[in-house]
């Protein structure tokens, strides 16, 4: 944006490309209209009252009234006329808004909120860490990337390219449980709790969500070390597979280097798709051809 008395000028040329901005982050419809596709800097799925402000004035003004929230929190405002695109770009800009989440690249980081009481680590933070890292950058093919503070994963993390889910072990007391209670019995899905004389004990069907924790109403189980479960080739859409578990109990920082390590690994190894002469393969078919093992060494 300009600074200082300098006008602020966008460019529209022919082929319907704003100067600054990349042609995936613009659809153009017919002769003369546009869907413009936007969100906050760095990625995240939380939006401000004075950012939704902005997006009714916008989609008012200059579009046909409606907003699209996409499956990953972007914000797609249809059917704006060309010539009013410049001035929509201007006023999203000053909101924090910009232009994004779209085309062969590092799409909108997904994250959960930071408020929800379910969360064992949270994930907003380094979520950011991610975007600001990452976000935008071209790929051989489109990478989505999702965080989730729980098992219960609802940012959809084991169907993205890469999927991160806060996991803890749980740390049991040597004191007896009180007669009667079976509230961690209860909520145990995986039969992973044992009960014998009062005392408890985990069994390796535990899968570190915590849950029994959560349930325990006397203190006898309670989280203890936390950390991160990396997946690696998860997508949606017409064919869906779920992601392959990479890393277990990763810190932030070695977050930072998985991404970075599985991203450069995808743009060294994929190719063209069988039959097509400018698509290319997703990490999930890169994953497929070579193995996980020859992916990531």
């Amino acid at each position: 944006m300009a600074e200082g008395n300098e006008k602020f000028e966008l460019e529209m040329p022919k082929v319907g490309i704003i100067k600054g901005v990349l042609a995936r982050d613009i659809e153009i419809v017919g002769d003369k209209s546009v869907s413009l596709r936007t969100s906050a800097r760095p990625y995240r799925n939380v939006y401000t009252a004075a950012q939704l402000r902005t997006i009714k004035s916008v989609v008012e003004k200059y579009g046909s009234g409606k907003v699209h929230l996409t499956a990953r929190h972007n914000l797609e405002i249809p059917e704006i006329g060309q010539k009013n695109v410049d001035r929509a770009l201007r006023e999203l800009y000053s909101a924090g808004l910009f232009p994004g989440g779209a085309g062969t690249s590092v799409r909108n980081i997904f994250t959960c909120p930071d408020w929800c009481s379910k969360g064992i680590r949270p994930v907003q933070e380094i979520g950011g860490m991610i975007s600001k890292n990452f976000g935008d950058l071209d790929m051989p093919n489109k990478v989505t990337i999702s965080f989730a503070g729980c098992s219960n994963g609802c940012s959809r993390p084991h169907n993205c390219d890469i999927g991160i889910i806060a996991v803890g072990k749980t740390a049991v007391s040597a004191d007896r449980c009180p007669d009667g209670c079976a509230a961690c019995l209860g909520v145990c899905r995986f039969e992973a709790i044992e009960k014998i004389d009062g005392m408890v004990a985990l069994n390796g069907n535990c899968a570190d969500c915590c849950k029994c924790a959560e349930a325990c109403p006397h203190g006898r189980l309670t989280v203890g070390v936390t950390g991160f479960r990396v997946f690696i080739g998860g997508k949606e859409g017409s064919t869906v597979r779920f992601g392959v578990k990479y890393a277990d109990f990763a810190d932030d920082f070695e977050i930072l280097e998985i991404v970075d390590r599985v991203l450069n690994h995808y743009r060294e190894n994929a190719r063209l798709r069988d039959g097509s002469s400018r698509k290319k393969e997703r990490l999930a078919e890169v994953i497929d051809r070579l193995g996980i093992e020859s992916f990531l060494p």
